[in-house]
């Protein structure tokens, strides 16, 4: 009856996978019933487990990965004592172990944007906007801007713009999907600090700048104006929507 079927579609909506047997039925289409609610339930641990041991190798990633980094720190800090680079070497691991502290609260899959940009800015306060839509990168990609945010927070903090109390920097993002694949276009732009030219020799900060992150056909901008530096890249592995 047309009723009794629509009140049947209603509680089935209300408790969820219920099967409604009418009577007289055969004692076959019980037993078809009962295997399939079994196989349910079992595909439901199975569910289950598999999460829960994802959680467990989530948790011994990072476990490994901060070993990993902590191991290579004491190297480092016994075989570069006397380095003139051994403190942009740690500051650059310490970004880079704070991006994966990132990764991991992403469940291994990757951060947002917002997050890496953020996370890297912190100390900086009013002085800097940030401004871009809401992307979900890759590991790879969110490990890269991470680097490249600390190489440009510390160089405007060392030689740029926020040097100087009027000084300001501009962090954007869009996405273009105008290419075969979806491409974010990320700017960082200073403004208000002391003149800028570029610099005498290519230095590891420029490489890492140049190489951080999978570029488009166009390679990186670097713009040493009158205005202020400016910092242009176009990148590929970036999700435009966090996934479930």
């Amino acid at each position: 009856m047309p009723e009794r079927n629509a009140l049947s579609h209603r509680l089935q909506d209300i408790l969820g996978n219920v099967t409604f047997l009418e009577r007289p039925f055969h004692p076959t289409t019980l037993a078809s019933v009962a295997r399939s609610a079994v196989r349910s339930r079992r595909r439901q641990y199975q569910t289950r487990e598999l999460l829960e041991r994802r959680d467990l190798l989530t948790r011994e990633l990072q476990h490994r990965t901060k070993n990993l980094l902590a191991v290579i720190q004491a190297i480092a800090s016994a075989s570069l004592r006397e380095s003139q680079g051994r403190e942009a070497f740690f500051d650059r691991l310490h970004a880079l172990a704070k991006a994966q502290d990132l990764i991991i609260e992403g469940a291994a899959r990757g951060a947002l944007m917002t997050q890496v940009v953020r996370n890297a800015l912190e100390s900086f306060g009013t002085r800097v906007l940030v401004e871009g839509p809401e992307v979900f990168l890759n590991p790879n990609a969110a490990q890269g801007f991470a680097l490249i945010m600390h190489e440009l927070a510390t160089n405007a903090a060392k030689h740029g713009s926020l040097t100087t109390e009027s000084g300001t920097v501009s962090v954007c993002w869009s996405i273009d999907t105008s290419s075969t694949e979806p491409t974010i276009v990320f700017q960082w732009q200073e403004r208000g600090g002391p003149p800028v030219t570029p610099p005498k020799r290519k230095g590891f900060g420029t490489v890492l700048l140049e190489r951080a992150v999978p570029t488009s056909d166009t390679p990186p901008r670097f713009d040493y104006s009158r205005e202020g530096f400016t910092y242009e890249v176009r990148a590929t592995l970036a999700q435009q929507r966090q996934p479930e």
